[in-house]
């Protein structure tokens, strides 16, 4: 290859990005040191183990066995290369995956090329694939603000977890569970026009312009809030449960001394 970048076989075709075939050629251009970077997996279960380049491999293997989707995220014709994008738990019966991305080299500014890829494999999942339900799980809110953004996809959070995602010491959150249904998809598509990715520069502004707080924030708020309240009103009928037996037991106690 010399010093010339690799170029990768393009399946999806996008406006700032174009997702391609994962091959041993992306191993050795970095996909395998990825998961070695501090940074890259701060908010992923990976990082705990170092990565080798035959772990890689073997996950390169299970792709062509059909066990997941997963595309290369790419510059424009197919390099360089930015990070991968896969769905998996397939479920055919519930029709529903899990998606997830992980981005190892910076994408150049003011291309959303992370949220692009996010469109056109949520967009494969429903017109391609036939599901009905693509789903993630983030932490938060370490990843508000991503999530937020992915708000403008469809994809909503269902409930938060409480402290679940836990990594060492340094990191304790709360995480989300996320999900973008097949009628969420429909109706952004019909709202711009036939066109579930608007655009980069559609996108920008939006992004820009989304609400101070998503609602996942909100839900998060709504829980942080409500959740004491409703423990003191269960501790307090388990008081009034407990008096009334200790009441009713003091006559039978008399009773037996008399």
């Amino acid at each position: 290859m010399g010093d010339e970048a690799p170029r990768y076989s393009v399946f999806i075709e996008g406006e700032t990005v174009d997702l391609c075939v994962p091959s041993e050629a992306a191993i050795e251009d970095g996909w395998a040191d990825w998961f070695n970077d501090a940074r890259t997996t701060r908010w992923l279960s990976q990082g705990i183990y170092p990565n080798h380049v035959e772990d890689q491999r073997s996950f390169l293997d299970s792709i062509r066995k059909r066990d997941r989707f997963a595309v290369l995220i790419c510059g424009k014709g197919g390099g360089p290369l930015y990070g991968i994008i896969s769905l998996s738990a397939i479920d055919w019966v519930a029709r529903s995956a899990q998606i997830s991305l992980v981005v190892g080299k910076p994408p150049p500014g003011r291309q959303l090329i992370q949220l692009e890829a996010m469109a056109r494999v949520t967009e494969h999942a429903f017109q391609r694939m036939g599901l009905d339900r693509v789903w993630a799980g983030q932490a938060h809110p370490g990843l508000a603000r991503w999530n937020q953004w992915l708000e403008l996809l469809g994809y909503f959070t269902d409930g938060v977890l409480r402290r679940g995602f836990v990594k060492g010491r340094e990191t304790v959150d709360n995480a989300v569970m996320i999900g973008c249904l097949v009628e969420d998809y429909e109706a952004l598509k019909a709202r711009r026009g036939g066109q579930f990715w608007p655009g980069n520069d559609v996108m920008l502004r939006l992004v820009k312009a989304m609400p101070k707080h998503g609602f996942a924030g909100r839900l998060a708020e709504f829980l942080e809030r409500e959740l004491p309240r409703y423990k003191a009103e269960i501790e307090a009928v388990e008081r009034r449960i407990r008096d009334g037996e200790d009441e009713e037991a003091a006559p039978r106690r008399r009773l037996a001394g008399s």
